[in-house]
């Protein structure tokens, strides 16, 4: 894994890559609370594969700059950010991951004109998410919970086993470095969640940006994955089909993995395979 810094309209974005540069890119964005680190494996097994995989940690996440405004936190500029990332690494064409608010992310560039992206991955969000969905996480970023060691922190993110919120994760190992990732130590010693607090703001009033995404998914024409958490209530069965009615013709593909909600971490062999084996195959 190689690391990069790339400033852009006043804040510094961490990049993570593995791959080489000159192999087909992969853009992979995290979810509203996640980070680069999401995917390490993904990143590792699909460079082997043949590509150049590229995960930023969108402002206020992981290692990029906290802003000030907390106005910023904003999809139109989240969009700008990685279209700027884009440019920074010469990229005209490239399969798009996007995890959660990534996928949003990602039909929105894939629906616009003069888009880059060639194949849309979508992890376990489609063009529109259910109230209840949404009320549940502003829950979750009013909350401002601290650890005093790593393993308390460990057993707080275990209680999400068997809930709409598994992320299918059940090896030790995985859960410390998944703790590791989405956590930091505070000035007080304390562990505290690795996002800025301030994303809750806008997340309030345009928890899926200001524009309606169903137009940008009907005009989205390239082959696409949707992988579907089986416990999830952010991506309903119900979404998922309305998704394919509304595109009957087009090459879009549902796969719902068992065992976990939202999100599937996209740690473990099985589901990054579902991946690589969609990518291998043709989608004519």
């Amino acid at each position: 894994m190689h690391q990069h810094r790339f400033h852009h309209k006043g804040a510094d974005i961490f990049i993570a890559t593995w791959g080489n540069p000159s192999h087909t890119p992969l853009m992979c964005v995290h979810g509203l609370t996640g980070s680069s680190a999401d995917f390490k494996f993904v990143g590792e097994k699909m460079s082997d594969d043949g590509y150049f995989v590229i995960a930023p940690d969108m402002i206020g996440r992981g290692q990029s700059s906290f802003l000030e405004n907390p106005d910023a936190y904003c999809y139109a500029r989240y969009i700008d950010d990685l279209n700027a990332i884009m440019d920074f690494f010469h990229i005209t064409r490239t399969v798009w991951l996007g995890v959660s608010m990534g996928g949003l992310l990602g039909i929105a560039l894939a629906g616009a004109q003069n888009t880059r992206i060639s194949k849309l991955i979508l992890s376990d969000v489609g063009p529109d998410v259910p109230q209840e969905s949404l009320n549940f996480i502003a829950d979750y970023l009013d909350r401002n919970p601290a650890f005093s060691n790593l393993d308390e922190a460990v057993a707080a993110f275990k209680q999400s086993i068997n809930t709409p919120f598994d992320r299918g994760i059940r090896d030790e190992n995985l859960w410390r470095y998944y703790t590791q990732t989405h956590m930091r130590k505070n000035s007080d010693g304390f562990y505290e969640r690795s996002f800025d607090e301030n994303i809750k703001y806008k997340f309030r009033s345009e928890p899926l940006g200001k524009e309606n995404l169903w137009p940008a998914w009907e005009n989205i024409s390239q082959p696409v994955l949707a992988l579907r958490g089986e416990w999830s209530l952010l991506f309903p069965t119900s979404i998922a089909e309305d998704m394919k009615r509304r595109k009957p013709n087009d090459a879009y593909q549902l796969v719902t993995i068992p065992n976990c909600g939202h999100v599937p971490s996209l740690y473990v062999d099985d589901q990054i395979d579902l991946i690589r084996q969609w990518l291998a195959g043709s989608h004519e």
